[in-house]
């Protein structure tokens, strides 16, 4: 056993770099140094398809899509080995071989905790593990639901606010209660967000009614980056009575939440995923304050057990199922990585520096080199915020006015690995669609279907950026020139 398990750590040391993510998208900055040399040299014959094939062929990609997911880093990976080799009990036993995965359960509850709580409190029941945002989210909805039956109105309606920018995760799971498909029966306020993907705080407050149930709205967006005033909300939320839950996805390791979970002003749940910072996929987590579907008339549902999964009473009876201890470790760890000092800063302050660092060249590399081959300014053009403060740090969604994102994506996938922020159901023409989110911005047609999200990481370096910023300058100049 300890010979596989040193065998595994020096997988990590030899093949499990920050920059390595999958054997057919690797980020190889010898190889972008030297295409941007080649590339940009006055005597150089290469032509630009020579570099596609060249970099297919010595499987070079470079990623941009960490809001697609992380790789799993290498210090999360070493620290869930113990658990699939020694210590491979099951945390519910109570024997010996049970005492070490409890153990590690508790300790990531308390690191996942130290992420959202200015103090973490010592109630670790809070922390429920999910198996994924989508059932974090589920489940908060559903509670919120349940528990607050007695605000019915005449109709034997509930009320939820939420935004028009959610997560299919959200607003599938309430379209489901609203056409009766689940109970209790709802309806439900979108409050639209501006032309920067933000919501306004007294316009949520104004859309709760006498029987609103919960307020969901995500902390950050997933396409275009901008940052909610979720702190805001859920503090006039909480002075209201009425149950705020914000998917904080997006937001965990680019940006400081602490605070946001707080006992007396934060919000009552909190989803937390691992795959968006460095954890494996199949991992994550809801965070309820305690007490808060007791409150205000409210009646926790799950004292009659879990709303969901049914089973061993796990997860203090509210999920049945043993939990998955190596990758809620490793979601531990990753939490862990966030508040270790590197010099004068948190790792948490350094990523966000360097990611934003990241962004910026990669804008000015894009809109530039677009200018320079088309001769035009108006090319380009930068959906969400534009205040460095209001956005994640990580995340850039362009528009390239005449180009089709979709096409551009199939062209260049084997070499940069980055989402379009449209989907294209139609190569040209009227029925050509894209993105909800774009258009709730009311970002023009001809912009949002040539937008691309662009989501660097810790681990991007500037010859990443360069090349990519290349590689989508010559293919859009190729599609305009078409």
């Amino acid at each position: 056993m300890k010979a596989l398990l040193a065998g595994c750590r020096s997988l990590i040391t030899t093949n499990c770099k920050p920059k390595s993510i999958s054997e057919s998208c690797i980020s190889s900055s010898s190889f972008v140094h030297h295409f941007i040399t080649t590339s940009t040299s006055g005597g150089s014959e290469r032509t630009y398809n020579n570099i596609i094939m060249e970099a297919t062929k010595q499987k070079t990609c470079v990623y941009l899509d960490y809001n697609g997911t992380t790789p799993v880093y290498p210090p999360v990976l070493e620290a869930m080995l113990p658990y699939l080799t020694d210590h491979f009990g099951n945390p519910s036993s109570s024997h010996h071989f049970g005492s070490e995965p409890k153990a590690a359960v508790n300790k990531a509850r308390r690191s996942l905790l130290s992420l959202i709580q200015s103090v973490p409190i010592a109630d670790l029941s809070s922390i429920m593990f999910t198996g994924c945002g989508t059932e974090s989210n589920n489940v908060a909805i559903r509670l919120a639901l349940l528990s607050s039956t007695h605000k019915v109105d005449k109709d034997g309606l509930l009320q939820v606010v939420t935004t028009n920018i959610e997560h299919p995760a959200i607003t599938q799971c309430l379209n489901s209660y609203i056409r009766g498909g689940l109970t209790p029966k709802i309806t439900v306020t979108e409050v639209p967000v501006d032309e920067f993907g933000r919501v306004s705080s007294p316009d949520v407050i104004d859309a709760i009614q006498e029987n609103t149930a919960l307020v969901t709205i995500m902390t950050a967006n997933n396409e275009v980056g901008s940052l909610q005033p979720v702190f805001e909300i859920a503090k006039i939320c909480r002075q209201k009575h009425v149950l705020f839950h914000t998917d904080a996805a997006q937001a965990v390791g680019k940006v400081d939440l602490r605070g946001l979970a707080d006992e007396t002003t934060g919000a009552d749940m909190v989803t937390i995923v691992g795959h968006k910072f460095g954890a494996p996929k199949g991992i994550a987590a809801l965070y309820i304050r305690p007490n808060c579907l007791d409150e205000n008339g409210r009646v926790n549902p799950e004292h009659g057990g879990s709303v969901l999964l049914m089973g061993g009473g796990q997860e203090g009876g509210r999920r049945g199922g043993t939990e998955n201890v190596p990758y809620i470790a490793g979601m531990g760890k990753a939490a862990d990585m966030l508040f270790e000092q590197r010099g004068d800063r948190s790792g948490l302050e350094a990523n966000a520096m360097h990611m934003q660092k990241m962004r910026s060249r990669l804008l000015e590399q894009i809109a530039t080199g677009l200018e320079e081959s088309t001769g035009k300014t108006d090319i380009s053009r930068v959906n969400g915020p534009l205040n460095a403060d209001q956005r994640l740090p990580n995340t850039l969604s362009i528009g390239l006015k005449g180009v089709q994102s979709g096409r551009l994506l199939a062209d260049i996938g084997e070499v940069v690995a980055c989402s379009a922020g449209s989907a294209c159901h139609s190569s040209s023409g009227p029925t050509m669609s894209y993105s909800a989110i774009l258009k709730a911005m009311n970002v023009p047609p001809d912009v949002a279907v040539g937008t691309l999200r662009l989501s660097v990481g810790p681990n991007t370096s500037l010859e990443d950026v360069d090349f990519a910023a290349d590689v989508i300058v010559k293919e859009a100049t190729r599609q305009l020139n078409t």
